[in-house]
């Protein structure tokens, strides 16, 4: 197809026809190209992937562009996956069509990810990855054979989680001066809730005749970007608050609302006013006071201390919105042996 010159810029552009996904007759055109060669290879390439678009034939690197371009992921999880690919996966297999890629290679993968990758748990993130364009060229792309079914996953390796006793965090907590973090994390420690999902409440979110609050955003810590959408569905849920933290919420929320000229509920953040506070001075706060711990431990901590104090573990799972049981008994299963013990004691009787 021709190319032509654009006398005003001197630039180079193509304009061809062609049929769109739906057969519909469609124009494509796309200017500023240095040379005519490089308005050809462009066009070539455009025409191409309206020809061949969904063939397995394509190459792992646009089927992983196209896999990011059309899955509804966060930015954050986008950001990662892109970095992932660019250190460990382009180089060796960005350039060859997906129904070229073999078992051998993508053994050879797997070993080096295993040598290479200090965390096991950081390679098998990276493998899933792998495996995740995989699996689209499969359903969307036509791929017939997954090169990597017979290949051995890569093993999690779940680390006990660390927590803090009750008796030890309100001992502590009160070394903190600010009130404002003080009262954050008093927050998370008895609601189990996420860092990212407490900096993202609007004062809308809280029910104080209820004693409850709605999670139903969160916050990228990286950026205060806040995502209208919990961490995952099983996470958009109601956290049931204690009374005297219901009681420490609605005193607050008196505070903010008499000292703000502007306190507006549905925009106005519980920690931060009319923006959310930076999760650099979260985090500075935070270990200033327990520099043992991070902050995901407040978590641990609420799970922990429901566990320990009898609470049964499919409540626990709704308390801590986990999606499936295996999450809940994975975590927090060696808490319950005391349970087992008073279980067996029947034979006794």
């Amino acid at each position: 197809m021709p190319v032509y010159k654009d006398d005003n810029t001197g630039k180079w552009y193509f304009s061809t026809r062609y049929k769109d996904v739906y057969g519909n007759n469609k124009r494509k055109m796309k200017r500023g190209f240095t040379t005519k060669r490089e308005a050809k290879s462009s066009e070539a390439s455009f025409l191409n992937d309206v020809n061949e678009g969904f063939s397995d034939s394509n190459t792992y690197d646009y089927i992983f562009n196209h896999y990011l371009e059309h899955t509804d992921l966060r930015p954050k999880t986008k950001r990662r996956k892109q970095n992932e690919y660019k250190k460990h996966i382009q180089d060796k297999f960005g350039h060859i069509n997906m129904n070229k890629i073999t078992q051998n290679q993508c053994q050879e993968f797997r070993k080096y990810l295993m040598n290479n990758i200090k965390s096991t748990n950081s390679a098998r993130t990276i493998w899933s990855g792998f495996k995740v364009v995989i699996n689209y060229a499969n359903k969307y792309f036509g791929l017939r054979s997954d090169p990597t079914i017979s290949i051995k996953p890569i093993p999690r390796v779940k680390p006990k989680p660390k927590y803090m006793l009750r008796e030890e965090f309100d001992d502590r907590i009160n070394e903190i001066e600010e009130q404002d973090y003080r009262e954050l994390f008093t927050l998370m420690f008895y609601t189990g809730m996420r860092i990212g999902e407490a900096m993202a409440l609007v004062w809308e979110d809280y029910n104080k005749y209820k004693k409850e609050i709605s999670i139903n955003k969160t916050m990228d810590i990286t950026n205060r970007t806040i995502y209208p959408r919990a961490k995952t569905e099983s996470s958009e849920d109601i956290v049931p608050l204690p009374k005297f933290i219901n009681n420490m919420l609605d005193e607050r929320y008196q505070r903010e609302k008499q000292a703000n000229k502007y306190f507006n509920e549905k925009s106005f953040f519980v920690f931060g006013g009319l923006a959310p506070k930076h999760y650099s001075h979260v985090h500075k706060k935070f270990q200033k006071v327990f520099p043992e711990y991070n902050i995901h431990v407040l978590r641990h901590s609420y799970a922990s201390y429901l566990a320990n104090n009898g609470v049964d573990i499919f409540v626990l799972q709704s308390l801590m919105r986990h999606s499936q049981i295996t999450e809940t008994m994975g975590t927090y299963s060696h808490l319950y042996t005391e349970k087992k013990h008073d279980a067996i004691s029947i034979f006794d009787k």
